[in-house]
């Protein structure tokens, strides 16, 4: 139960970050600034998408470790119960 509130905590806590990434972006897109101030902020707002994606990458990266790790697990599982039912042993 806590993977699934973490998992979800971490889609909410994305789905945030993007929603006020976007506010800040229609904000920048709507108002009278100077160029070199804007593309300051601009600046900024690309330097978080790029701090977003790479936490995103790390995410999934770590998700498909995991996955690995199940999927080598199962397959331990599925052997023994093929063993067991078949009647073999590992040496054969």
């Amino acid at each position: 139960m806590t993977q699934a509130n973490d998992a979800n905590d971490y889609i909410r806590e994305n789905n945030r970050r993007f929603r006020d990434l976007s506010w800040r972006v229609e904000r920048l897109e709507s108002t009278q600034m100077p160029a070199r101030s804007l593309n300051e902020a601009f600046d900024r707002v690309y330097e978080e998408i790029d701090t977003l994606e790479d936490h995103m990458n790390q995410r999934f990266d770590q998700l498909d470790h995991e996955i690995r790790e199940m999927k080598a697990e199962l397959n331990g599982k599925i052997d023994i119960i093929m063993r067991h039912i078949t009647g073999t042993t590992p040496n054969e």
